[in-house]
């Protein structure tokens, strides 16, 4: 591995996970399909920080790293949903924010200052305070395998609406994931097939090759969190 990683649980349910990295070498490192938004921020050996939004991504994307760079990202739950932003213009795209100050960015009309890895429950609270973020009660719903209270089709057209994805392929990507993280952990190719419901070990095959590049035993020896 070509960086350091380390991760730390948010106090806020909006958030998956938070995470860091130092960039050890140049190099290309291939993310995993996500199905929700991201937030990242970059610093380079130089000290200039870029920020990054990205949206639900149902393919895999090369993103380089350089030698020197600091990194820390908020990965944000399935079910959350940016309030203000057309979910149809950012599936699979990661855009660049504006930032007027070197310690500074702008996000949904908002001039934010910089967070750090320590006070990113206190940005992410203070999103959530102003309405920019929350969590969709439907989406939320479906994924625990919950009556929405509305019909399939209403759902379909939801689904595609908010996180610019149909329910069958965020729980898909999710599976995958979830199969990656086992693997990780030393289950067995077998076991994680049969535990996550996939017909066969050569259809999670599949699922993990379309959604995180590697195939069960390439994400072993890849050894790395998607």
């Amino acid at each position: 591995m070509s960086f350091s990683y380390q991760e730390k649980q948010s106090s806020s349910p909006l958030v998956d996970v938070v995470w860091r990295t130092e960039d050890q070498t140049d190099g290309i490192y291939i993310a995993s399909a996500d199905a929700c938004w991201d937030m990242i921020f970059i610093t380079s050996r130089e000290g200039k920080t870029t920020v990054l939004l990205s949206g639900p991504c149902f393919k895999t994307t090369r993103v380089p790293y350089t030698a020197g760079n600091k990194n820390f990202g908020i990965k944000f739950s399935s079910c959350t949903v940016f309030t203000n932003i057309p979910v149809a213009s950012m599936v699979n795209v990661t855009k660049s924010l504006p930032m007027p100050t070197e310690n500074s960015f702008e996000l949904q009309g908002i001039t934010w200052k910089l967070p750090t890895y320590e006070s990113v429950d206190q940005f992410v609270a203070e999103l959530e305070n102003r309405g920019l973020i929350k969590s969709d009660p439907i989406i939320k719903s479906v994924l625990e395998d919950k009556n929405a209270g509305i019909s399939q089709r209403s759902v379909q057209r939801h689904f595609i609406k908010t996180i610019g994805m149909s329910p069958r392929r965020v729980k898909q990507i999710i599976a995958a994931r979830t199969a990656v993280g086992l693997l990780l952990q030393g289950a067995q190719i077998a076991e994680v097939a049969y535990k996550l419901g996939y017909a066969d070990q050569a259809h999670m095959t599949r699922m993990l090759k379309r959604f995180t590049d590697y195939t069960p035993l390439g994400n072993k020896i890849r050894n790395q969190k998607v």
